[in-house]
């Protein structure tokens, strides 16, 4: 019970959200990848994780494999999905082409807006890629060890690459684990997922194939919770205990950037202006203006953990959090702050028109007038 929780923890549903899909826990894991998620008139009133707008609709997903459609006309359309697990993350490259992770590895992917969605890994598959990826790390590095025994640092390496082969097996033989965290794709065919004990995949032809991403210096396999790509095409992930990577040549070399919190990390997110935002737990809120090199912490008064946060297009950013804490600042460093009233966590934020804002967490989707809204900061 113990590792499980420690997973909760990074996912937020039952330490923050109060809250696990225990149908799901339940179920043999082969079943939950195998059933289709069951159609349900309460599925945008379930904890739901993620959103993104694409042109004329709002995507969002959450527990119970559901993924939900909303229409500017505020019809809710509930799409056809393959399994009926928590799903902890959308993104769509272009209105056409999404994906979406999940617990035991699970990539679904979409080709037409959402409305249909198929299977394309799970944790078994990793895992398998996983154990690939350490068989040819130990045989470079036994190879390496020999011609330079002494050499402390070789030796180290070796060791977690027999460590991360040992855990390769061992998944495999456990079954579809490894729940993802994060996707993102930075046109239809190119994309990454990361998730907990420090799992991180790739692909270059549009999830048809995936590789193991072996480069990130974590042995400790910790948690990796958000991938965000820059506008200027550096790519950052970040997770557990503030670990921060950033690779500037589209993913090819990973760099460990310097821990500025000990906290973890759950989402980054850019401006339009460039400068980068990092959140998460015990109130962590920072701002970078040079890709991630340096943070300026954002003081906020606040001890919430911080889960999702958007951009208006009046430029003005909000972030949202434990307990419905709810954060909103013009200039991105001074914040107004209020709670809704029911105290549900929330998760993500959009705004899906001129006149209406979005917010999912463990009460379901809400849709705000925007009028109300800044009622509330008055």
């Amino acid at each position: 019970m113990t590792s499980f929780m420690r997973l909760m923890l990074v996912m937020l549903l039952a330490l923050s959200f109060g809250f696990v899909p225990f149908n799901a826990m339940a179920a043999p894991l082969k079943d939950r990848l195998e059933r289709p998620s069951r159609l349900s008139p309460q599925a945008s009133l379930s904890p739901l994780t993620a959103l993104q707008t694409i042109d004329d609709a709002l995507v969002v997903v959450g527990a119970n494999g559901h993924v939900l459609l909303r229409r500017v006309n505020g019809e809710i359309v509930q799409a056809k999905v393959p399994v009926d697990l928590l799903l902890t993350a959308v993104h769509f490259a272009d209105a056409k082409h999404g994906w979406v992770v999940g617990h035991d590895g699970v990539i679904l992917t979409s080709t037409d807006a959402g409305k249909t969605w198929s299977k394309q890994l799970d944790g078994r598959l990793i895992s398998g890629l996983m154990e690939e990826w350490a068989k040819n790390e130990v045989e470079r590095l036994e190879k390496a060890n020999a011609a330079a025994p002494q050499d402390a640092d070789i030796s180290i390496e070796l060791e977690n690459a027999y460590f991360a082969l040992d855990d390769a097996k061992a998944g495999i033989i456990a079954g579809p684990s490894r729940p993802l965290l994060d996707v993102w794709f930075r046109n239809s065919n190119e994309g990454w997922a990361v998730g907990a004990y420090g799992m991180a995949v790739h692909t270059m032809d549009g999830g048809k194939s995936w590789t193991f991403l072996g480069n990130l210096k974590n042995p400790e396999r910790l948690h990796l919770n958000t991938v965000l790509e820059l506008q200027d095409g550096t790519i950052l992930i970040a997770g557990e205990g503030g670990k921060l990577y950033r690779s500037m040549d589209g993913g090819h070399n990973w760099q460990a950037l310097n821990t500025f919190t000990r906290n973890s990390i759950y989402k980054l997110f850019q401006l339009q202006d460039g400068r980068v935002y990092a959140l998460g737990f015990g109130g962590t809120l920072f701002m970078s203006r040079d890709r991630g090199q340096n943070w300026l912490r954002i003081e906020t008064s606040l001890p919430v953990s911080f889960y999702g946060t958007n951009q208006l297009t009046d430029g003005s950013l909000i972030v949202v959090g434990q307990g419905g804490m709810v954060l909103h600042s013009r200039d991105g460093m001074h914040f107004k702050h209020w709670q809704v009233p029911n105290k549900a966590s929330l998760l993500g934020v959009t705004q899906v028109s001129d006149t209406q804002l979005a917010f999912i967490g463990s009460a379901g989707l809400t849709i705000m007038p925007l009028v109300k809204f800044r009622e509330q900061l008055k």
